[in-house]
């Protein structure tokens, strides 16, 4: 349902106080501490720690070198270089690209704030059109306001939210093999962005050719081209690259690889193995990133087994649902569980319907994980040693977030989709190919 003018303005009004929000507290890191203060006592005390100004001042980004084609992993420990920095290609080449203007980390911090909130309004707007008012879950509520500059992850999630938007809400002139093919290549865009939103494209995969509401021939089709627009784009956005300089390609790939899994990654491989995980150079590191790495693919490939199994059964696959129930066993399970990841959920607590209480839970959490993760660093930073409330907050909110992100796998698979989003009244969703569906979609 299309909202009120006045609403949407409100909205798109909400987001952009929220990136300026975010932008104010964050530049509080680009001045000098005072002479007396330490960095990370400086840092930590404000919060206002974010990629975007750190990989200004370490990645050599103001000298505007163009990224991994110059790209370096060398040294003793390796470290990137040569303008390349620790995302995948189409990130890093909007990073060079939006330093381009600018002269520091000021500047750069501005410059990513001002797209950030741009596209956040898209975000927004694109979401009150699938799923009415219920966008506000995105618009409104903490997480813009404390990582829209933390680093580029809005990208990504803006490819989402485009993919979700072709998949529920296109032109009436659109075919069916086009919303399949531009779906699945804004679900490759997003991962040339960030690699989570490929296991998206896995699941419409699923649905493309697994729904039943077209014969076989044009079912096989439709999975071709999904498939191959969003693998064609991940192809485009790397093979260069790596033929002009693999080293400078890989080395993304060998720094995420060979990142140790310490207090920072928030995760609870490091907070469960404690105190033996302490040890950052251990030989608990490498069981550690197994673990993480085997449960992390069992857990995705147990929720697309359970999606093949429901398609085949009902002739309808809820692709939305398990690209949601993917996202929380990437999250819960994988090396790294940074607070900004609470982006990636946002669109999915707004098409998904799985109860406020557990959503209004979770963003909780991650306020007091923020909160609890800057506080006690800053502890640390002055020299407080014993348990602070910082720290035991910190904790809880680690464990908390497990828990509920075990929980959201499951009431993911189960939840309705709402809106645009929703297929059919209390049905599965699913990227609505039939004949009738896209020849006839829902009034605005």
């Amino acid at each position: 349902m299309r909202l009120p003018l006045l609403e949407r303005i409100a909205m798109c009004l909400v987001v952009t106080l929220s990136c300026v929000l975010d932008l104010g507290q964050k530049l509080l890191c680009t001045v000098p501490q005072p002479a007396d203060v330490s960095r990370a006592e400086y840092v930590n005390r404000f919060g206002c720690w974010s990629d975007v100004a750190a990989l200004w001042n370490n990645r050599g980004l103001a000298q505007h070198v163009f990224p991994y084609v110059h790209g370096t992993w060398r040294g003793d420990p390796p470290v990137l270089g040569g303008g390349t920095v620790e995302y995948p290609t189409a990130t890093g080449v909007w990073v060079w690209l939006t330093a381009l203007p600018v002269d520091s980390a000021r500047g750069f911090l501005v410059v990513t704030a001002v797209v950030a909130a741009v596209l956040a309004v898209l975000v927004t707007l694109a979401l009150q059109r699938i799923a009415g008012r219920r966008a506000w879950v995105f618009a409104a509520t903490p997480p813009l306001a404390l990582y829209a500059v933390y680093n580029w992850d809005v990208l990504p999630v803006a490819s989402t939210v485009a993919a979700l938007l072709v998949a529920t809400a296109p032109p009436r002139a659109w075919s069916p093999l086009l919303r399949w093919a531009l779906a699945g290549a804004l679900l490759g865009l997003g991962g040339a962005f960030k690699l989570y939103p490929l296991m998206f494209l896995g699941a419409m995969a699923v649905a493309a050719l697994l729904d039943s509401d077209a014969p076989w021939s044009e079912r096989v089709r439709r999975t071709a081209v999904t498939v191959g627009s969003g693998v064609g784009v991940v192809l485009v956005a790397n093979v260069p690259f790596a033929l002009v300089n693999y080293e400078g390609w890989s080395s993304v790939f060998r720094f995420q690889a060979e990142r140790p899994i310490g207090p920072s990654t928030l995760t609870i491989w490091y907070y469960g193995l404690l105190p033996w995980s302490a040890d950052l150079d251990g030989p608990l590191q490498g069981t550690m990133a197994t673990l993480a790495t085997v449960t992390t693919a069992v857990g995705v490939l147990a929720v697309l087994a359970v999606t093949v199994l429901r398609a085949l059964r009902t002739g309808r696959t809820p692709w939305i649902q398990s690209s949601a129930a993917m996202l929380c066993v990437y999250m819960v399970a994988n090396k790294v569980d940074s607070p900004q990841y609470v982006l990636w959920l946002l669109p999915f607590f707004v098409v998904l319907r799985i109860g406020g209480w557990w959503v209004t839970a979770y963003l909780v959490t991650d306020v007091c994980l923020t909160v609890g993760f800057f506080r006690n660093g800053y502890y640390d930073a002055v020299g407080q040693t014993g348990e602070t409330w910082a720290g035991q907050m910190l904790t809880a909110a680690i464990w908390i977030r497990a828990v509920l992100l075990v929980v959201f796998v499951v009431r993911f698979l189960r939840a309705e989709a709402v809106g645009r989003a929703a297929d059919r009244p209390g049905g599965a969703a699913t990227l609505p190919a039939g004949r009738r569906s896209l020849e006839h979609p829902a009034p605005a």
